[in-house]
């Protein structure tokens, strides 16, 4: 079977159907790509071959490879799978049959052992260049409660009614083992954007900043990546309970290795410095301002025992520091955070203390089902006596979505994602898990829920329609609270939990529709919002609702 699967392999390899590819493949696609949401639906009609990764951003290596098995699979073809494999292998043509086993199948006039003693021919190294200008229309009313991690806020302070934007994207073909990716972006305001780090231009409203700035080189099966770029790890879309993408990109070293049965990351990132003081952080009076310097890094492995099972296990810290400077043995992809923290060898450092977390995941796909769990361990007390006094520190997430028979691809789904009360947090804002105050974790923040049920149905490969209804609780923590709280003493504490400030829990019905139009050219997406919220912002009796319309649209040339 294996010999079988590398001569198709090869066959497509050498055919017109994998001869043109826009882009290296050793470039990533960027996370907002409309082709995410096409893969995500192509799995849950039943395609197990569309799973690419349960690491985003996707290589565009991975996504070629995902097609060329997806395209021998009758439960993966339709519409989606075809402007899927229009778009990333643009010259498209009957994939060949499957050989026989043992047969070695003939390859244009020459035979694949012909192709195999010939010597490697390096592709020829270039620039290219693409752009993307769109605009996004919003209208509020009441006010705006999303990003779902901070309290709901005047309309003034939500998204503007009108943005415009633009993105100049640069690439590098170096030959067969590297390439690079520069990508300016610009946008004529940036309020309520969490992506935005940069500082508003001059006296505009308006920003300017690299969104991607990184080179991509293999040696084998091992990559390496280093520059700038969001990560999103297990979980969907942006969201992850573990390592999500709701933030600004990430500057990071990033090193994987792939097999068919297992994929290994590895990550050491700078995050954004904070600067304790008295007045907001509690320290001892007299203390001057302390900067804290802060970085990330994780480990994870995903094994795949059999097809369409998934297990992952993985870790990640973060570290903050007085004054500066990088310990290179957190850095080192090879070795355990548990390990090198405890190692003879380290001197401290520390200014207040390291946040680990570790985190375990398991999915499972059998035709239109698929299941998935995930557990991120923030902190979880073993001994009765420390368990008397610190609650557990847990987040996870439970869900399932199931391929139905229609006229169209469509698929219903359920999801329940909770965070314990004092999940992600720490004693000091430097610990806290979160990058310019957005959470690295779910975008629930710390002690709060959200079940909800959605639907999809695809008209076409390239027309979405979507929506969701759910629940969602919070309670009086907030990830970006100053000075933060620690859990020790509050055991035993209702969830979600409630203060003197917030003596009331905040109650939610959400729901959302959407439709898109996924096309790579000139992607649209329409989606409504609406949320009738009690007790808001845990305040008793105050109730209301909040619509939000939000429209984005833009034009690609050659992006990406």
């Amino acid at each position: 079977m294996r010999f079988r699967s590398r001569l198709v392999a090869l066959a497509l390899a050498a055919s017109p159907f994998a001869s043109a590819s826009a882009q290296h493949d050793l470039l990533t696609l960027p996370i907002a790509d409309p082709a995410y949401r096409q893969f995500d639906g192509l799995s849950r009609t039943g395609c197990i071959a569309a799973r690419v990764s349960p690491y985003r951003p996707y290589l565009l290596s991975n996504i070629r490879r995902a097609l060329v098995a997806a395209v021998r699979e009758e439960e993966c073809r339709g519409g989606i799978l075809d402007e899927l494999v229009r778009r990333f292998r643009p010259d498209t043509a009957s994939p060949p049959p499957v050989p026989e086993p043992g047969a070695v199948p003939p390859v244009g006039p020459v035979m694949l052992e012909d192709i195999a003693e010939r010597p490697e021919e390096e592709e020829a190294t270039g620039l290219r260049a693409g752009a993307e200008v769109g605009v996004r229309l919003t209208s509020l009313s009441r006010g705006v409660i999303r990003p779902l991690w901070l309290d709901a806020r005047e309309i003034a302070d939500g998204d503007p009614s009108a943005a415009g934007f633009g993105r100049l994207r640069v690439t590098w073909d170096g030959g067969d083992r590297i390439a690079a990716v520069a990508e300016a972006t610009a946008q004529t305001d940036g309020t309520n954007d969490p992506l935005v780090r940069a500082r508003a231009f001059r006296t505009t409203s308006g920003v300017f900043d690299f969104t991607e700035a990184y080179v991509n080189a293999r040696l084998g099966r091992v990559g390496l990546s280093f520059g700038r770029a969001r990560e999103a790890w297990l979980g969907e879309g942006e969201e992850s309970t573990v390592l999500s993408a709701h933030g600004p990109p990430l500057d990071r070293l990033l090193v994987t290795a792939r097999w068919s049965r297992l994929e290994i990351r590895a990550i050491f990132a700078s995050i954004d410095d904070v600067v304790l003081t008295v007045v907001e952080d509690s320290l001892v009076p007299g203390t001057p301002d302390q900067r804290i310097h802060r970085m990330l890094a994780g480990h994870a492995f995903t094994i795949r025992p059999a097809r369409g099972w998934e297990l992952t296990l993985g870790e990640t810290a973060l570290l903050s520091r007085r004054g500066g400077g990088v310990d290179l043995a957190f850095a080192n992809p090879l070795m355990l955070y548990l390990v090198t923290e405890h190692d003879t060898s380290y001197a401290g450092g520390s200014a207040t203390g390291n946040n680990l977390t570790v985190f375990g995941s398991t999915r499972l796909q059998r035709g239109r089902f698929a299941a998935e769990a995930e557990l991120v361990v923030d902190d979880i007390q073993i001994d009765a006596e420390d368990r008397a006094r610190i609650p557990h520190q847990l987040a996870w997430r439970l869900s399932g979505t199931m391929g139905i028979s229609a006229p169209w691809p469509a698929s219903v789904g359920a999801e329940y994602r909770r965070s314990d009360s004092y999940a992600y947090m720490r004693r000091y804002y430097s610990e806290v898990y979160h990058q310019y105050g957005r959470p690295l974790g779910s975008e629930l923040g710390p002690d709060a829920n959200l079940a909800r049920v959605s639907a999809e149905v695809w008209p076409t490969g390239r027309v979405r329609f979507s929506g969701s209804a759910g629940r969602w609780n919070r309670g009086a923590l907030r990830l970006g609270q100053r000075p933060a709280q620690a859990a020790f003493g509050h055991a035993g504490e209702p969830y979600p939990s409630v203060s003197a400030d917030r003596p009331a829990v905040q109650e939610a019905w959400l729901g959302d529709a959407s439709v898109e139009w996924l096309d790579p050219t000139l992607p649209v997406r329409l989606t409504v919002e609406l949320a009738s919220v009690d007790n808001v912002n845990n305040q008793p009796g105050e109730s209301g609702n909040f619509l939000r319309a939000h429209l984005v649209a833009s034009y690609r040339f050659r992006y990406p």
